[in-house]
């Protein structure tokens, strides 16, 4: 993969980018709607490159000055009280926002990624401080928004302000959330085809573009379930000396 040239705003510095080449059709696809629509849906399996070509294309918008700003949020769904966790907020939700900042890097490395979040060129942040907040010229990226309850889907899809994008990601198969129907789920459904401006580009587990295993894994783990489960229910027991 090459690198892609811009120039700095003070015409003297250049910075060089991750040339983003789809690696299948269905990638072609919805690079090209993210391109086109003001709102598009990524639904699918992890590993199809939803969220990678995402803020891939975030930051072509943002260095071509389409966008002034982008922002990157997920939800947090915390398997303990992020209360009893060390460090400030700051530190306390790092860890669940660190694959936002891990693409950013790898598209225009830690320097310039470091500086793009200290200029407010990029922000980094949980859902839940989308609150309150209009933003014009941005580009948003919801992260696995299977993970949003339809309260909060809606709360982020009217942040929308004018001439701002929007892309939304996740697999609606793996919610934590302990609801009937989830976020993604509920907002895809009811806007999909409603409009030109909002499109709905979903993956399968052979758009996989990483190590082909987790492929062949998917197909075992999401199938129906093994004949064994289906007369016990459990996997037998080692027999104890």
């Amino acid at each position: 993969m090459g690198r892609k040239r811009y120039t700095g705003a003070d015409k003297a510095e250049s910075i060089y980018v991750k040339e983003l080449k789809p690696k299948n059709s269905a990638q072609e696809y919805y690079m090209s709607m993210i391109r086109e629509s003001t709102i598009t849906f990524g639904l699918g399996p992890a590993g199809t490159g939803k969220t990678y070509v995402a803020v891939a294309l975030a930051l072509e918008a943002l260095l071509d000055k389409t966008v002034d700003k982008v922002i990157l949020t997920r939800p947090i769904i915390a398997t303990e009280d992020i209360g009893y966790l060390p460090g400030d907020m700051n530190e306390k939700i790092h860890p669940y926002i660190m694959p936002l900042f891990d693409a950013i890097e790898d598209h225009v490395g830690p320097t310039k990624a470091r500086e793009l979040l200290a200029y407010g060129r990029i922000e980094v942040l949980p859902l839940a401080f989308m609150r309150g907040r209009s933003l014009n010229k941005s580009f948003l990226l919801l992260d696995e928004a299977q993970n949003t309850t339809p309260e909060q889907m809606k709360m982020f899809l009217t942040r929308l302000g004018y001439d701002s994008k929007m892309v939304i990601t996740g697999d609606e198969r793996q919610s934590d959330l302990k609801i009937p129907m989830n976020g993604l789920v509920w907002a895809s459904d009811r806007l999909g085809g409603t409009t030109p401006e909002i499109s709905v580009c979903t993956f399968a587990s052979k758009n996989i573009v990483r190590n082909p295993l987790i492929e062949k894994m998917l197909q075992h783990l999401e199938g129906p379930e093994p004949r064994f489960f289906e007369t016990v229910g459990r996997l037998p027991q080692p027999k104890l000396a």
